[in-house]
């Protein structure tokens, strides 16, 4: 009997490439469905996942606002109206702090080359060749 041990990073790495704003917006809103399944499930490869996304995040040099916003509508899952009200700013603020969170993001595992399959991903503080 063969076991696939890489079968649930592959899985992640081709649901979610992480080479954008709109796969990192994927990766986030599914978040709580990770969480439990590495809670219920021990699904390690998503506890990779969002390690390397909240390492992401931190490195992504994000501004208040930013972090509040993506805290509010993908950790909170409420509207953009809701997190504006919250927030005090309008919706499209919260939009707009949304888009430029989630673009800072995936330029940190653009640098870091995470969509290699190749396993020799870069991480923080390793330099890229060139």
């Amino acid at each position: 009997m063969k076991i696939d041990l890489l079968k649930g990073e592959r899985n992640y790495s081709e649901k979610y490439a992480l080479i954008d704003a709109k796969s990192i917006a994927m990766l986030l809103r599914d978040g709580h469905l990770i969480r439990s399944r590495t809670y219920y499930a021990g699904d390690y490869a998503g506890v990779d996942i969002l390690t390397d996304l909240q390492t992401a995040m931190k490195s992504a040099s994000l501004t208040p606002r930013q972090s509040e916003s993506i805290a509010w509508v993908y950790g909170h899952d409420v509207t953009l109206d809701a997190a504006g009200t919250l927030m005090g700013i309008t919706k499209q603020a919260v939009r707009h702090a949304v888009t430029t969170a989630t673009e800072k993001i995936a330029a940190v595992f653009k640098q870091w080359n995470y969509s290699e399959t190749n396993g020799d991903l870069l991480k923080e503080g390793e330099a890229i060749a060139q």
